[in-house]
């Protein structure tokens, strides 16, 4: 009896959730013109659909279970499971009203680095857990001399001398940073990886 107990205890669980994962936003606070990001805005969707699983469930026993099979939804499939609601203009009050998870990944990037951020909202709207990756810009100062060496040779030996002329302002070498696909992996795997849903 008490087995059986256990297995119906086990059905009722379920360990499931639905989350919508919205589009990656960009946030373009760059002036060089050197700095460009693109990168497939479904992305975040992608790997959170991979990674979901690994999050953490309250099993109603005082301990916590993975995820057994979490429902995760983008912007082309969220209207077939909850179709009252405008995804597109307004994600996580749709998400509250629906009562379920919601993912927003923002990119900001700006002349020194670059921000990958990935935020889980519970259903209720407050952020429950958040990763995030950065890459930098890389500057690199290249010394500007003038510098002349004059080899000689004659009866008493070979000479050498060397002539330094005047010194120019370095030249500025940058390297810019790049938004990778490990970093949307990296991001949104920290995203789910830990992250405990009670």
């Amino acid at each position: 009896m008490i087995a059986i107990a256990s297995v119906l205890m086990g059905l009722a669980f379920g360990g499931t959730f639905d989350v919508y994962v919205s589009p990656m936003s960009f946030v373009d606070r760059a002036t060089n013109e050197k700095i460009t990001i693109n990168h497939e805005a479904d992305a975040s969707l992608y790997y959170s659909s991979m990674y979901a699983s690994s999050a953490k469930m309250d099993n109603g026993h005082g301990g916590y279970e993975r995820a057994e099979k979490p429902r995760v939804f983008g912007r082309d499939t969220i209207k077939y499971a909850y179709p009252d609601c405008n995804y597109r203009r307004e994600p996580l009050g749709c998400s509250i009203q629906n009562g379920h998870y919601y993912v927003e990944t923002t990119v900001t990037f700006n002349d020194d680095q670059m921000i990958m951020r990935a935020i889980l909202y519970n259903k209720e709207g407050i952020i429950i857990h958040t990763s995030s990756r950065t890459d930098e810009m890389i500057v690199n100062w290249i010394k500007q001399q003038e510098v002349t060496i004059i080899e000689s040779e004659g009866r008493g030996g070979k000479q050498t001398m060397t002539h330094y002329g005047k010194e120019e302002l370095p030249l500025k070498w940058e390297i810019p940073y790049k938004l990778l696909q490990s970093h949307v992996q990296q991001a949104v795997m920290g995203l789910w990886v830990g992250v405990k849903i009670d």
